[in-house]
């Protein structure tokens, strides 16, 4: 197969290919008689591995070393996660930073002198202390919401019996202007009492 058809086959650009070649990943034969590199159908197989380590972004050197039988692909790969967790905590740090500065709606000048100090002293330290005030934040809305809808819940179970009592008993005893009058006072007494709770819950 000539290169042009091993492009159509794994997707992998001429100019790639040849780097693979160079960097001794693949060894394509040559036809004795022109010198063209002729590909087989191991070929494309190699290359379609190779295609999905790089995916991976494992090194060349390392892919090298796994075809060439000097290291195991589970040792490669276990490396490979390695470098990601490593990856993966600086981007979580790196977001919990921006997102701190970022609140704080200041320019580039304004940066605390303290706040970056700390930052270059012990990055790991200072995150882990967002990290920790993130989770208190959330533990503590995780609790205002939970209070919020038992108040919600009780007040409504109120509402519904006093409701019943209101139809059963009052509305014998009141003209239609008078129990309207009444129905509105009620609801708008307890939407009083419910926004009063609210507030003082959300302080």
């Amino acid at each position: 197969m000539k290169i042009k058809e091993i492009e159509i086959q794994t997707g992998i650009t001429s100019h790639n290919i040849r780097f693979y070649e160079k960097e001794n990943l693949i060894v394509p034969k040559r036809n004795p008689l022109n010198g063209y590199r002729e590909y087989t159908e191991e070929d494309v197989e190699l290359l379609k591995r190779i295609k999905l380590l790089r995916m991976l972004d494992v090194p060349v050197s390392d892919i090298r070393e796994c075809i060439e039988g000097k290291k195991q692909l589970s040792d490669v790969l276990t490396n490979r996660i390695e470098v990601i967790k490593a990856e993966e905590n600086k981007i979580r740090q790196n977001h919990l930073l921006c997102e701190q500065i970022a609140a704080m709606e200041i320019g580039i000048n304004d940066l605390p002198t303290e706040l970056i100090d700390q930052i270059f002293c012990d990055k790991n330290a200072y995150v882990y202390q967002l990290e920790q005030l993130k989770k208190q934040d959330r533990i503590g809305n995780l609790i205002f919401l939970s209070k919020q809808v038992t108040c919600i819940i009780g007040w409504l179970i109120i509402i519904v019996m006093c409701l019943q009592f209101y139809f059963g008993l009052i509305a014998a005893y009141m003209s239609k202007p008078f129990q309207i009058a009444a129905f509105l006072m009620i609801v708008l007494l307890f939407g009083c009492i419910f926004w009063i709770i609210y507030c003082n819950e959300k302080r």
